[in-house]
């Protein structure tokens, strides 16, 4: 067999848990059998095999179940004996250290120190040895699990480390995001001034422009060249304030915005999605500012999204009801309803509740009478 194959069936035997262990575990009792088989027995050849397979097998699940290999490691040292394994006291070390690192409840490890340490004591009165094998027999306990404590210690600092830096990081990005939110949102306010000025501008130019027309056309010709270069400032600056807000670095899209009028396709696109969706319409339908436009038809696209997200294979009725003074938009879903209160700060509902806000209306949103979940947005609308 190749070196090469050697190392990668080594490392094979090692990505298994507890594969070292075993392999450790395999070694040691390997030479305890040596030892009380053929060069130094200490009793007849089944009862040392007993006590040196006994003293070294558990040593394969002193990870795993570390009590329960400490206990089995330490009984057979209750056996009558000539002598003792030579590598006992390394498959006692291993052990011990074992049950102080990985049992979390101080309690149990004190205990099974306690009796580990009154086993061993009782195997030396056993053998009628000298005092200094009684301090040898209770150091051999202690010290492993001294070293454990020390080791487990460490390990937990370690972690406490480890999760410090990493909430130090995260609030770390935090605090930028926010400098940089709020350095953009400066940025807006001022781009924001500059837009309503040169609008303040074109208005009082036009104004201007429209009374020099009553006596004298060529006088209009300056506050127009005011208008158009002020409206081109306008421009310029908006694109601006839109790029300060926009921070995915996308290029802006130049498609229409969609409004009420693309409501119907969107209820087509979910049907062909697989949902049942009904959609009717109510009062006479009449021009409104696109700003509302818009915002009916995000209100009913998330309200559409949620349902298909929560409730998928459930029907849906969304209705859209004109009244003297207002847009009602009402979306429900006959599924089995929210399981709490929705969140109030959930993605969907704060853009929903922020457009409704914007113009002055009302949103309700939650589990509805009857089961389901409903949405519904009130939209002032100026009478013409």
């Amino acid at each position: 067999m190749s070196a090469g194959a050697i190392r990668a069936g080594w490392s094979r035997r090692a990505a298994i848990p507890g594969g070292e262990d075993t392999l450790l575990a395999a070694a040691l009792a390997f030479v305890a059998l040596l030892q009380v088989l053929v060069f130094l027995p200490i009793a007849s050849r089944p009862v040392g095999a007993l006590v040196a397979l006994g003293a070294t097998v558990p040593i394969a699940w002193r990870r795993s179940h570390p009590v329960a290999a400490a206990v089995a490691g330490s009984l057979v040292w209750l056996v009558p004996t000539d002598g003792y394994v030579l590598v006992g006291y390394i498959a006692a070390f291993f052990l011990y250290y074992s049950v102080a690192a990985y049992v979390g409840d101080r309690r149990i490890v004190a205990a099974v120190v306690a009796f580990g340490i009154t086993v061993s004591v009782i195997a030396t009165a056993e053998q009628s040895l000298g005092v200094g094998e009684y301090a040898g027999s209770i150091l051999a306990i202690v010290a492993p699990a001294g070293v454990g404590l020390f080791v487990r210690r460490q390990r937990q600092w370690a972690k406490q480390l480890e999760e410090l830096a990493a909430y130090l990081e995260r609030e770390r990005d935090r605090e930028a995001h926010q400098a940089v939110a709020e350095e953009r949102g400066r940025i807006a306010r001022e781009l924001h001034d500059i837009v309503a000025h040169a609008v303040s501008l074109i208005a009082i130019q036009a104004d201007a422009a429209e009374a020099a027309l009553d006596r004298d056309p060529n006088l209009a010709r300056a506050p127009l060249r005011t208008v158009r270069a002020s409206a081109h400032e306008a421009l310029d600056e908006m694109r601006r304030l839109l790029g300060v807000l926009r921070d995915d670095g996308a290029e802006p899209d130049r498609a229409p915005l969609p409004g009420l009028a693309e409501v119907p396709a969107l209820v087509d696109q979910a049907r062909s999605g697989g949902v049942t969706v009904e959609l009717e319409l109510e009062g006479m339908a009449r021009p409104v500012p696109q700003s509302v436009d818009l915002s009916a038809y995000r209100i009913v696209q998330e309200a559409l999204t949620n349902s298909r997200k929560h409730a998928p294979d459930a029907p849906v009725s969304v209705q859209l009801r004109w009244l003297p003074n207002a847009l009602e938009i009402d979306v429900r879903d006959w599924g089995p309803g929210p399981t709490a209160s929705p969140s109030a700060d959930a993605h969907g509902l704060v853009g929903m509740r922020e457009r409704v806000r914007l113009h002055g209306g009302e949103l309700r949103a939650g589990a509805a009478a009857g089961g389901g979940f409903r949405v519904h947005a009130v939209l002032p609308v100026e009478t013409p």
